[in-house]
């Protein structure tokens, strides 16, 4: 195997915008047909082997209510990355990534890459799922290199639902956590 070893990864967003089903999703578990908000944090681990790879991901899935907000900046402290996640159903949740990356980026002491998650897209017709991935890409680039230990990488559209692109996402995550650990090592 080509990539190995243990990440931590945060799973941040307004509340109701799906990370707990999108971690369920990834871990292969059972999907929850009632909605059950996370207090504070849920943590998991779960491991993920194939051809060439095999990374176990410690989730930290924070709680998304502003009561959480103290708590969640402990919670920061030693991520290797991170999955920030809106609703596509929900404007407003789309509205505050920005608080989200503030919040997040001034609680590290180290730089973290970061994708974003448009979630629910089940929920959208194509059309308005296009202009929304429009909009989260713009979002994306606009907000690149902003932020002193943030490094945004990328913008995926998910469904926790069907698992559309989730599995895509937490990989692509883990492996580039993997190749910065591997290059600090080189060093």
């Amino acid at each position: 195997m080509s990539v190995f070893g243990t990440v931590k990864i945060v799973l941040l967003g307004d509340s109701a915008t799906g990370k707990t089903t999108l971690k369920r999703s990834f871990m292969g578990l059972h999907l929850e047909e009632v909605y059950m908000s996370t207090l504070g944090v849920d943590l998991a681990s779960h491991k993920h082997v194939d051809e060439d790879i095999e990374i176990t991901f410690q989730i930290w899935d924070l709680g998304g209510q502003t009561e959480y907000k103290k708590l969640r900046k402990k919670q920061y402290v030693g991520s290797e990355g991170g999955l920030l996640v809106f609703d596509k159903s929900r404007p407003e949740t789309f509205a505050s990534l920005s608080n989200w990356l503030n919040e997040v980026n001034s609680s590290l002491k180290n730089r973290i890459p970061v994708y974003i998650l448009g979630n629910k897209d089940d929920l959208m017709e194509e059309q308005q799922n296009m202009l929304l991935d429009t909009q989260a890409r713009s979002f994306l680039n606009e907000n690149k290199g902003r932020y002193e230990y943030l490094d945004l990488i990328d913008y995926y559209s998910t469904c926790a639902l069907t698992g559309s692109n989730v599995n895509d996402a937490f990989l692509d995550l883990g492996r580039i956590i993997m190749r910065k650990k591997s290059d600090a090592m080189k060093i």
